[in-house]
């Protein structure tokens, strides 16, 4: 067995078994840090936010059919409200956005951030031990949710609608990387290294060895999580239809029977697009449109991120409000 090869199996036997790592919150940034990549990284966010926005977006609903994930979501919120889902997600999608503008500096926006996350999973760690729960943020699970946030850029730009060079992608490894650590991911686990090649492996197998699995395997509790993710980013984005964005999702991640375009139907495939609502097949039309033919059009893309990026800072400063209104 190769390292490469290796690296999944160690994460789904070892890494299942490991907490998340409490001693590096207190490290700040690794030696390895390298502020340039990290602003390249952020610039390529602010060109390509429409695509990393629905990457990240498929990404989260393919690392919610991993049963430790959605447990531990369940394990912190009981029931996936409306008003539940709307606070996390929205605090969620703030904190992206301080990561992506802001230098990993101490009394940044930025690393404020890091510190309220590492706080909130310091917190639910030890709520976990106190009720005899067992591990509930393992190694394994905080690389996946890693994936979730860049691995559909890395794997499919094509299919999120992204523009890309090999410097870009690898300075948003290394971005993802020092996040990573910052969180509390040891770096055997890490899905971001230092060397490209390897990187896209490690991606590789977790989304063909593993998501792939996972996400043919849908059960009513995960379409219930899955619901309250789309709906609590709703106040956002009018397009997150769980029908249209199950199949983008199942789309992106290479499934079969997700093929849209009649050009690359195969014969004979069953298609889960019948599945679909008159609804949703409006929706996922749309969807497509935008980010397997629109985006590759400079002007369009231009302004379509600079629409979505104007509507994100707009929720952010009105999130506080949000949050008191549904008072969660």
């Amino acid at each position: 067995m190769s390292s490469k090869d290796k690296y999944l199996d160690d994460l789904l036997s070892d890494g299942e078994t490991r907490s998340v790592n409490e001693e590096l919150f207190d490290t700040g940034v690794p030696p390895w840090y390298d502020r340039v990549k990290v602003r390249r990284a952020q610039r390529y966010f602010r060109e390509n936010f429409a695509a990393i926005y629905y990457a990240t977006i498929c990404g989260l609903l393919a690392a919610l059919t991993v049963p430790s994930i959605l447990n531990a979501l369940i394990f912190t919120t009981r029931k996936p409200t409306f008003k539940i889902a709307a606070k996390r997600y929205l605090a969620a999608m703030k904190h992206t956005i301080n990561w992506y503008c802001q230098d990993f500096e101490p009394g940044s926006s930025s690393w404020k951030s890091l510190e309220h996350v590492r706080r909130v999973h310091s917190t639910i760690v030890k709520r976990a031990i106190a009720k005899n729960y067992g591990i509930i943020i393992s190694q394994k699970d905080l690389a996946i949710t890693q994936f979730a946030f860049m691995g559909y850029v890395i794997l499919n730009p094509e299919k999120v609608g992204s523009r890309t060079s090999p410097q870009d992608l690898e300075a948003l490894c290394h971005f993802w990387r020092v996040l990573g650590f910052l969180l509390g991911l040891e770096d055997r686990f890490n899905v971001c290294t230092p060397n490209m090649e390897e990187t896209i492996a490690r991606i590789d197998q977790i989304q063909r060895k593993h998501l792939k699995s996972t996400l043919t395997k849908r059960d009513d509790k995960f379409e219930r999580a899955a619901e309250a993710l789309l709906a609590g980013l709703w106040c956002f984005n009018l397009l997150l239809d769980h029908g249209a964005l199950m199949f983008a999702a199942g789309r992106v991640a290479g499934l079969p029977g997700y093929s849209y375009w009649s050009a690359e139907k195969l014969a004979g495939e069953e298609s889960h697009y019948r599945q679909l609502g008159w609804k949703s097949r409006g929706v996922l039309f749309v969807i497509l449109s935008i980010h397997e033919v629109m985006l590759q059009k400079d002007w369009f893309r231009n302004i379509f991120n600079w629409i979505l990026l104007t509507s994100g800072q707009f929720v952010i400063v009105m999130s506080n409000v949000f949050l008191k209104i549904f008072k969660v």
